[in-house]
């Protein structure tokens, strides 16, 4: 084993890095965030039952249709496995879930191998560097958990990565290295449109370095592979690009209405997902070589500097935004904070201070990872939808008191659903509410809410007083821990009652 692992130095960080992932798939569950699961799970789920959760679809919109602020790429994939399932199994929707996240997960493993790869082609000298890269990227902080889940900002990584591994390939980019660059920028932005910043960052490099024909051809063949990922935009609405159009549309107008912060937010974000102390040597690793730095260095740095920087003028700015890039700054990162830490002579009076460093890093890591990969995220909302399928539901409603959150249908195995939101609903007296479910009478109302859970309860059984109480799903301890650092992140009960004939109908 040992002497295997020296002559295939990537072979125990990818086996180290599976067997997180795997682990973080069968252990975990739920999803991180609301776009990973209604903007790609809850959409192609709906399709390949012959619904349309989100309404994307021209042919369901009533009036003039208008483009979804997302794109078809990734989620019709994800459509494309559900098709799958139907034909081969799994049936039930969290056996189906897991799958995606091991799915995911084994995606994800081209993430560590292409962050090697760029590693040895930049610091061809520094075959330790290039392993430590690895490990960083199989094993560190949150990035098994991150890995298995449905972000389009994960998801965008490999390919991302592989443009990258094709501009440092060589200093005189080749044929070659142009269509890995092109296919692996192309395939990037048709999956997150904003990496596109990369490709257009790359330009004024390529063009300092006077390597015109490479330009001209990363260029045409990045076009080239994003306009045929566009493909079904032709297919459903008739015209190209309507979804980036609709896209840009959307966040031209609506950025104000989600969470902002300082223009150094990302710094701090960086600073705390790269975890101290490393993220510090990593930082200053990426962007401090100066004059001494090869030429294939500029055409990662410039373009991760870029995308950086867009994100951070932007006035919306979710810490999830700039993943895309984070894999590519932690393997710069850490060939710069190499290459000046062996130039430096402080440094060479202090190994012992760095070993140190180092070491106190991987131990919070190693909490981190163990603390992150039991995660099951929006506990009481799927555990609630799950129930609900095991009682094989045709329709049911659900009182939203204290937010907003969408239930997670695709968990319940039915599309047909009553919303009521309480925060916006509140003329609406729950006798009215009732009443308007008459047509097709849900089977349960699911009461989700925290503070306010136990008026909101008592309002509907004074108007319907024949509800039977069923069960409470409580949030996870996850779930109260992400809540208490950072309150954005609603943490609920879910109150469960069966109507039976307690509605007001005729």
């Amino acid at each position: 084993m040992n002497h295997s692992a020296w002559r295939h130095p990537l072979l125990l960080p990818l086996l180290a890095g599976l067997l997180l992932r795997l682990a973080a798939a069968l252990y975990g569950g739920g999803y991180l965030m609301h776009d990973d699961h209604f903007l790609v799970v809850e959409a192609a789920a709906s399709w390949a039952d012959g619904e349309d959760y989100n309404n994307w679809l021209p042919w369901n919109q009533k009036g003039t249709p208008k483009a979804h602020p997302a794109n078809f790429a990734y989620v019709g994939s994800q459509y494309l496995l559900f098709e799958l399932f139907k034909l081969t199994g799994p049936s039930h929707p969290s056996d189906q879930a897991l799958v995606l996240r091991i799915l995911h997960g084994l995606y994800s493993l081209a993430t560590i191998a292409l962050g090697h790869l760029i590693a040895r082609a930049l610091a061809p000298t520094r075959k330790h560097t290039a392993t430590a890269v690895a490990w960083l990227l199989a094993a560190s902080g949150l990035w098994p958990l991150l890995s298995v889940h449905q972000l389009v900002e994960m998801a965008c990584v490999p390919p991302l990565m592989m443009g990258f591994w094709g501009l440092v390939r060589s200093r005189q980019l080749r044929w070659q290295d142009i269509l890995i660059a092109g296919i692996g920028i192309g395939i990037a932005t048709g999956i997150r449109f904003q990496c596109g910043v990369i490709g257009v960052a790359l330009v004024p490099v390529l063009l300092a370095q006077r390597q015109w024909q490479a330009l001209v051809g990363v260029g045409v063949t990045a076009l080239g592979t994003f306009s045929l990922m566009q493909a079904p935009d032709l297919y459903v609405w008739g015209e190209p690009f309507v979804q980036l159009r609709g896209y840009i549309g959307y966040n031209s107008t609506h950025a104000g209405n989600y969470p902002k912060g300082p223009w150094y937010q990302y710094l701090l974000t960086l600073l705390g997902i790269l975890l101290p102390p490393a993220s510090l040597m990593l930082l200053w690793g990426a962007f401090h070589r100066g004059r001494s730095a090869p030429g294939n260095w500029w055409r990662v740095v410039v373009p991760i500097a870029g995308f950086l920087i867009f994100h951070s003028a932007y006035i919306n700015k979710q810490e999830r935004f700039i993943l895309p890039v984070v894999p590519a700054l932690i393997t710069v990162g850490l060939i710069g904070w190499h290459n000046w830490r062996e130039r430096s002579q402080w440094w060479a009076r202090h190994r012992k201070l760095e070993g140190g460093l180092w070491a106190t890093f991987w131990i919070i890591s190693t909490a981190v990872v163990a603390a992150s990969i039991p995660y099951s995220g929006k506990h009481s909302r799927v555990k609630a939808m799950e129930f609900l399928y095991g009682q094989k539901v045709e329709t049911f409603a659900v009182v939203q008191v204290d937010s907003g959150s969408m239930p997670p249908q695709f968990y319940s195995g039915t599309w047909k659903s009553y919303h009521i939101d309480n925060r916006r609903d509140q003329q609406r007296p729950p006798l009215q509410v009732a009443a308007s479910w008459c047509a097709s009478p849900p089977q349960f109302i699911l009461f989700q809410g925290d503070r306010h859970l136990g008026e909101a309860v008592g309002q509907y059984k004074a108007a319907m007083p024949g509800l039977r109480y069923v069960t409470t799903i409580a949030p996870s301890r996850t779930d109260r821990w992400i809540h208490a650092l950072n309150p954005i992140n609603s943490v609920e009960r879910v109150m469960i009652y069966a109507t039976e004939d307690a509605l007001p109908c005729p």
